[in-house]
């Protein structure tokens, strides 16, 4: 139960909030923005190993 609450925060809250936050942040540092947009989604079963 505790395992699939952390697993659904991270994957719904921690992931899209912050990976937004450090895009937003290097894009700054770098002074240009990213050819492709970034994807947040983490369960796309397709790429797991």
């Amino acid at each position: 139960m505790m395992n699939n609450l952390l697993k659904f925060l991270y994957e719904r809250l921690w992931v899209p909030l912050f990976g937004r936050i450090l895009m937003l942040l290097s894009t700054f540092i770098e002074g240009k923005k990213p050819k492709e947009k970034p994807t947040y989604d983490l369960t796309n079963k397709e790429h797991d190993s």
